[in-house]
């Protein structure tokens, strides 16, 4: 007999992923009213669970400390919640494999488990994938990294390329699933086009996970904000430089500070498209997605033709098509940028300690006070004299 709900949301990658966990985190108080827990403290307890579960190497001086164990925490977490029901959400699920997956819903058993996966068409997928990888140390080109997903036979594949199969294959993805919890329990949500309002695919993303009644309001939840062609390629770049970086301190520093902070505050600039010789494969492999999705039998909330790649691409550049200049010209403005805020927060804590001197002396004329100094000076004399 089960009691209670799981939602398992698994992805795919740039797939509003993002988007949606910010709602989650920024109203779990709201939902919680509702009776759907989300549980860990922030995000990055649900994307340690699922390196967790995806047994991903972990590099010796991470200071973040070890994964292990992470998964079966959170789990437990959502099993043993106050409320009707729990989400746990990361985009990475979607790439487990078979043992993998059948790991996460073992750890489950005893509540009901739904498997959620937002969905969007290739067209936009494939510039916002190569994007992404340049976020993660990627070097290489956009041309050449196509031809690593459309050409090269599986068995050949670069590790980035095996990784996009895995977590983009769709029919793949969801039969996986399927077959732990039922073609019933698996719902496809629809990633709607950028012309649609705003709130719509929350509201699609809401009745999957049983909260479509509760009026949610969004304000400033952000996005994965895609960046400029000439950004990213000034980022791919910089990547060739930075090799021997371990990646946990990238991802904190370039990806988190330089790629999702001063250059998307630049905004996106000219737009990636997918190459025209390209855009053939794009059309026959929608339609084939579609089709096959349709005959899974999965719960589709949205509209599957939202998946189709358009019959003419709208217009977009290369990065061929980015001169050096403009590539010099957004490292000089990042730069810029960074050492004017420097200089700003500089300021502010020059003003704060002249501040602070000048209360010194009229804070110091209070016994508690002077009591506290001295006990905190004779405290550091004690560090020192042990230390020497």
């Amino acid at each position: 007999m089960t009691t209670g709900t799981v939602y398992l949301h698994i992805g795919e990658p740039k797939c509003g992923t993002t988007f949606l966990q910010d709602v989650l985190f920024q109203h779990r108080d709201e939902l919680a009213h509702h009776g759907l827990e989300v549980p860990g403290i922030d995000i990055n307890d649900h994307f340690r669970a699922a390196q967790d579960i995806l047994g991903a190497e972990q590099a010796p001086d991470d200071p973040g400390g070890t994964w292990a164990g992470a998964w079966d925490a959170l789990a437990k977490a959502a099993k043993s919640t106050s409320r009707r029901s729990a989400i746990i959400t990361h985009e990475l699920f979607c790439g487990a494999d078979d043992a993998q997956a059948a790991r996460a819903i073992g750890s489950l058993a005893g509540v009901d488990v739904h498997v959620i996966l937002t969905i969007r068409d290739l067209a936009g997928l494939l510039p916002a994938e190569w994007q992404e990888t340049v976020k993660h140390k990627n070097v290489r080109t956009w041309h050449d990294w196509l031809g690593d997903i459309i050409d090269t036979p599986p068995r050949r594949r670069r590790p980035r390329a095996r990784w996009f199969w895995a977590a983009h294959d769709t029919v793949r993805v969801v039969n996986r699933w399927s077959a732990l919890v039922g073609t019933d329990h698996v719902h496809v949500v629809t990633v709607p086009p950028s012309s649609a309002p705003r709130d719509l695919l929350w509201r699609r993303f809401a009745q999957a996970i049983g909260v479509g009644d509760i009026e949610i309001e969004l304000g400033e939840t952000k996005a994965n904000q895609s960046l400029g062609v000439a950004e990213v390629e000034m980022l791919r770049r910089l990547n060739a430089r930075l090799a021997d970086v371990p990646l946990w301190f990238y991802s904190r520093h370039v990806k988190g500070k330089l790629a999702h902070g001063l250059l998307a505050e630049r905004g996106r600039g000219k737009r990636l498209q997918v190459p025209e010789e390209r855009q053939e494969w794009v059309r026959e492999q929608s339609a084939r997605r579609i089709r096959r999705l349709r005959q899974t039998g999965v719960e589709v909330i949205g509209d599957l033709q939202e998946l189709a790649a358009p019959k003419v691409f709208p217009p977009g550049v290369q990065p061929e098509d980015i001169t050096d200049a403009e590539v010099l010209e957004v490292a000089l403005d990042t730069l810029g940028t960074q050492y004017q805020r420097r200089y700003a927060r500089a300021s502010d804590v020059s003003r704060l300690n002249k501040l602070a001197r000048n209360a010194a002396p009229s804070v110091l004329r209070y016994t508690p006070f002077r009591r506290g100094r001295s006990a905190a000076w004779k405290l550091a004399d004690v560090v020192r004299r042990h230390r020497s």
